[in-house]
């Protein structure tokens, strides 16, 4: 599963986490992370937890995001754990507790939009490219 942006407030709502319902009322000082006019650009960029999918799919520790949401992840649902947040606190990736795993094969939750970035950004392309590969059966040998 990859899930972005609505999908990933939805997945972590539909598994018992919380939202934040708007990020300014909520959060003053926050980010600006409702950047509607700059969809296809990089406007700020997320912390990625070591050695977790998306830091290993991207070869960062930093990346990059655009932003046009005004809603976010405020509690984390189990089986999930954020693994990219923005400086402001705010979760731009979720993925399955290590212990959780074994599951699904590929889960991957993120809050901004790769699909807007791949033409400039090879790191964006590559959690398309993981994700196809996730998805091709798995030959027995």
């Amino acid at each position: 599963m990859l899930a972005i942006c609505r999908g990933h407030q939805l997945l972590n709502i539909a598994l018992g986490g919380e939202l934040i319902a708007d990020i300014r009322r909520q959060l003053p000082g926050a980010l600006n992370h409702q950047h509607l006019d700059k969809a296809n650009e990089i406007v700020h960029e997320a912390s990625l937890t070591a050695g977790s999918l998306l830091a290993k799919i991207t070869g960062k520790r930093i990346l990059g995001v655009n932003s046009s949401h005004h809603q976010a992840v405020m509690q984390t649902a189990e089986p999930l754990m954020a693994t990219a947040r923005a400086r402001d606190g705010i979760v731009e990736a979720m993925e399955l507790k290590p212990e959780a795993a074994k599951l699904m094969p590929f889960l991957l939750s993120v809050q901004f939009h790769p699909e807007r970035l791949t033409e400039k950004h090879a790191e964006h392309r590559a959690i398309f490219s993981r994700f196809v590969e996730a998805c091709k059966p798995k030959r027995k040998t």
